[in-house]
């Protein structure tokens, strides 16, 4: 990458490029919420349209937008939304308060740098650039043009990421020195794949999944939770391989690296260790070790996870108990609220819809978005790190950096 991250003096600058104070609130559309239009009818898109039904009053689908034309078709015959002929028809309707980008990952740039000329405000599905230096000019030209970028993931705000980060406040495991975060899905490419079909008959996108690369794809969930706990990552000290080159795809592809790990360092001498593949076994366990214990999480796509806490063996019989048994559960930490909603059987584990309505609040409050601009910068940039250690010096200083964030308000 060319020259160091900045966007209008990006360390000092971050209330400016905000801009609070000089963005008007989207308008609501007939009462029933703020007007949403989705670009992008792909396997993703299902996820989220079934999530609608979680924020009716607060958000309402204008309409939907796909440049496959028979994707377009199959997506607003199964869920029974308004198709917009052109990406142009959709910008163009004054109903549309936020551009909710779910296109694939190399198209992000491409549609949110046409919504922002549009003035529209933006949420991207992650990330929200396939480079930090591609993420930081959308940023510049938001900023430019007076509108608001946010980016997913939103598992942040889930009950599951919200009970974790409170324990951690609160001292449960005392002083944190350490985190490990796995991002392991097993073999995908020896998966049955080709049958995996979203709701309205979208096969899952295998050739860009494995074109993207599983650490742009899956990192972010981490990174995320992380930097809203643990503050900025100052730096990144990584290897990226890609171990199986030959995937069995379809088309002919160029996949991306199948295998990372890196080690992302936070002020207070706090280290964490995240690993992304698609090769090792199913793994997606996070632990935040300290000096009194662990706080563990298993899955944390998934907003009804339990967050389990193990004490530090301290006695004979406890370390014995502990070689015996690495895996012990431990006790249930208290949710922070009741979970509203369940995934499984076809639903999604996660509210892929409470980042939008996040931003929509955050808009009209006229107050920093928990998934902002500086945030989606400071993720992508991370992972690029992670996933292309070659373009950066070893380890690499991490020149972006994000706005304290907030806890949410049901989890203080």
């Amino acid at each position: 990458m060319a020259g160091p991250l900045t966007y209008s003096s990006l360390e000092s600058s971050f209330t400016t490029f905000l801009g609070l104070g000089k963005y008007s609130a989207p308008r609501a559309v007939h009462g029933a919420g703020l007007g949403i239009a989705f670009v992008g009818c792909g396997y993703v898109a299902d996820m989220y349209r079934y999530c609608l039904r979680h924020h009716a009053g607060a958000l309402a689908l204008v309409g939907v937008y796909d440049r496959d034309p028979g994707r377009l078709a199959a997506f607003a015959r199964c869920w029974g939304d308004s198709p917009y002929p052109s990406l142009d028809a959709l910008l163009a309707d004054p109903r549309v308060g936020v551009v909710v980008n779910l296109t694939d990952p190399e198209s992000h740039a491409a549609v949110t740098g046409a919504a922002i000329a549009a003035g529209k405000h933006v949420y991207s599905e992650k990330p929200l650039g396939m480079s930090a230096a591609e993420a930081v000019r959308l940023c510049d030209t938001a900023a430019a043009r007076g509108v608001r970028l946010a980016a997913a993931p939103s598992n942040l705000l889930g009950e599951q990421a919200q009970t974790l980060w409170r324990a951690v406040r609160a001292g449960a495991v005392g002083r944190v020195r350490l985190v490990y975060a796995e991002l392991d899905d097993g073999m995908i490419h020896r998966a049955d794949y080709r049958r995996w079909i979203s709701r309205s008959g979208r096969r899952w996108p295998a050739e860009n999944e494995f074109e993207t690369g599983c650490t742009f794809e899956h990192a972010g969930y981490v990174i995320t939770l992380l930097v809203a706990m643990f503050g900025p990552v100052r730096r990144v000290s990584a290897h990226a391989a890609l171990l199986v080159p030959e995937k069995g795809c379809d088309r002919p592809i160029h996949p991306a690296p199948d295998f990372s790990c890196g080690c992302l360092e936070f002020d207070g001498g706090i280290l964490a260790r995240l690993t992304n593949s698609i090769v090792g076994p199913y793994d997606h366990r996070l632990r935040v070790i300290g000096d009194a214990g662990v706080l563990e999480v298993e899955e944390p796509w998934d907003f009804a996870a339990p967050v389990r806490l193990k004490r530090t063996a301290t006695t004979r019989l406890e370390r014995l108990i502990e070689r015996r048994f690495p895996r012990r559960r431990g006790r249930i930490v208290k949710r922070a609220r009741p979970v509203p909603f369940r995934g499984g059987r076809g639903r999604p584990t996660m509210d892929f819809l409470r980042g939008v309505r996040e931003f929509a609040e955050a808009i009209a409050a006229d107050r920093p978005c928990r998934l902002g601009a500086d945030l989606a910068v400071h993720v992508t940039e991370v992972t690029e790190m992670l996933q292309h250690p070659e373009r950066f010096p070893r380890p690499a200083a991490v020149a972006s950096g994000v706005v304290p964030m907030r806890a949410m308000d049901w989890a203080e």
